[in-house]
């Protein structure tokens, strides 16, 4: 309930401050419609520290007071801000030995119905770096069949420091942010059975590239 309680006033503050310092633009809000399910998939690529944040940004706040979703991030995080457990951030446990291992938290979220913020790429990539695309997210596509909705977000990496968001750039307002929704798609949209579970994740990733 807390988790729930504390991302709508998350919502209900950060969203005007995007607009107003970041200047942040939003495109193709209306294909939150067109999910129908109440469990979805959010992906999107990761250029900021900012990004779980500015992707609820986009999500229209009556759409928004119907979910209670998830992300995964580094446990170096809760040590710094531990505040981002109660907005809806859980722990990445690294080195296990199976995909399903790596991933049994987040099947405990959405096994309990929540919506699920996926960044593929894993990690925020130095700039001008493209990074592989982790197969996790085409293990779940496939095991739970929930539409994905790619997000795509641009110029947020402009505002990070050398190991968090810069303050003093974003209160600058010299810096804007956009982010695309793009139209919802399944599992099986992109993929053939002859297909692992790597080569289509760069295909759900690719649904986010097109609308960058």
């Amino acid at each position: 309930m807390w988790v729930y309680l504390l991302q709508k006033l998350s919502w209900i503050i950060l969203t005007p401050l995007f607009k107003f310092f970041l200047h942040l633009k939003i495109s193709g809000q209306k294909n939150f419609n067109l999910v129908k399910q109440k469990q979805f998939f959010i992906i999107a690529n990761h250029i900021s520290y900012l990004d779980p944040f500015l992707v609820s940004a986009t999500v229209p706040f009556f759409k928004f007071l119907k979910m209670d979703f998830r992300y995964m991030t580094k446990a170096y995080w809760f040590k710094i801000y531990p505040i981002i457990k109660f907005l809806g951030a859980y722990p990445l446990k690294r080195k296990q030995k199976t995909l399903e291992k790596t991933l049994a938290e987040t099947e405990k979220f959405i096994e309990k119905g929540k919506q699920m913020l996926i960044f593929p790429e894993g990690t925020i990539p130095k700039q001008g770096e493209r990074l592989p695309v982790r197969q996790g997210i085409a293990y779940l596509a496939k095991k739970y069949n929930l539409p994905i909705l790619p997000i795509a977000l641009k110029g947020s990496d402009r505002i990070n420091g050398e190991k968090s968001v810069d303050i003093k750039k974003i209160f600058s307002r010299k810096y804007s942010v956009s982010v695309k929704i793009g139209k919802p798609f399944y599992y099986n949209d992109v993929a053939d059975n002859n297909m692992d579970y790597h080569s289509v994740a760069y295909k759900i990733m690719e649904q986010v590239r097109m609308i960058l």
